[in-house]
């Protein structure tokens, strides 16, 4: 057989083989698609059928009955719901700041070589790492008014003893606290990379014309990591969201409700009152204030990139 008909041969199989499996690409998908169904959409779908009844968690409370938007009506006025969104939010609003400009020093601070730079970015992440209930067990404990490290050191200062933890201020302040000192690492490790991601010639260009440090900072730096400082956020205020083992560990809410949040509420409304299809309302309405979350900071990212497709058009 010449080459040609062998090739003629060849891809005559090609084409009937491809004729003979036009789905196979969705096969390939199906694993995947099954997987993001299970773990992703049915949750969702089946909380938001339970959100619509009177679904007591055990069966001697009394049988499921629809009740509709009779929970979201419920929770409209509860003080205790209201209560605890706001305390999330402040939560969010204080905490991820912070943790952007921390992790935003630390790496214009790190964005260069020096000896040992590897072996400091590495430890800078290690509280990421940290379990959240683990980073919770060690604040508890380093707060703790009898034996804790913090206040055995104002003891010995002269200091009287403080219960960190039994003041609803100081406590609201030591779980934002926490927050900070365990998720900061994240914001650098995200900026430092984008950092890195910033032609250098423009820095070198920068230097040549004679710009200093703050005009670099505002003319180059942050206009080129926007991007980035818009995804870090957004990321952090997806997980500041669900914040619950570290503050659970720490203050289980208390005291009172100083540090009930939006999550520990949730918790105890299924749990603690047996009300799952009150929980439930609770988490789809968490779901919705995250969807308004991600559409606002990525229209702003997609306004940016438009931005910037006109210009460099122009």
């Amino acid at each position: 057989m010449s080459s040609r008909k062998r090739d003629i041969e060849i891809s005559r199989f090609i084409r009937k083989e491809g004729k003979a499996r036009p789905h196979a690409p969705f096969l390939f998908l199906l694993p995947a698609l099954l997987v993001v169904f299970a773990v992703l959409i049915f949750p969702i779908v089946f909380s938001f059928v339970v959100s619509g009844f009177d679904w007591p968690l055990s069966e001697g409370a009394g049988t499921r009955k629809f009740v509709g938007l009779g929970n979201y009506f419920s929770l409209s006025g509860d003080p205790e719901f209201w209560n605890s969104l706001k305390l999330q939010l402040g939560f969010i609003f204080i905490a991820i700041p912070i943790e952007l400009l921390f992790g935003f020093a630390a790496a214009l601070l790190l964005n260069r070589e020096f000896f040992g730079a590897r072996i400091v970015r590495s430890l800078l992440l290690l509280p990421v790492f940290f379990l959240p209930i683990l980073s919770g067990m060690t604040w508890r404990f380093m707060l703790q008014p009898r034996y804790g490290p913090l206040n055995s050191l104002l003891i010995s200062l002269g200091a009287p003893e403080i219960t960190w933890l039994g003041h609803p201020v100081m406590a609201y302040v030591a779980i934002i606290v926490q927050d900070i000192w365990r998720m900061w690492p994240f914001m650098f490790m995200l900026l430092y990379a984008g950092l890195t991601a910033i032609p250098q010639e423009m820095i070198e260009a920068a230097n040549i014309d004679g710009a200093g440090f703050w005009r670099k900072l505002r003319s180059i730096i942050v206009p080129m990591l926007t991007p980035t400082i818009l995804t870090s956020v957004l990321l952090r205020i997806i997980d500041a969201l669900r914040v619950f083992s570290e503050v659970y560990v720490m203050t289980e809410g208390g005291p009172g409700s100083a540090t009930t949040l939006f999550s520990l509420y949730t918790h105890r409304q299924a749990f603690g009152y047996q009300k799952v299809g009150m929980a439930s309302a609770m988490a789809i309405f968490l779901l919705g204030i995250s969807i308004v979350f991600a559409l606002t900071l990525v229209r702003k990212n997609m306004s940016l990139d438009s931005l910037e497709e006109k210009a460099g058009a122009g």
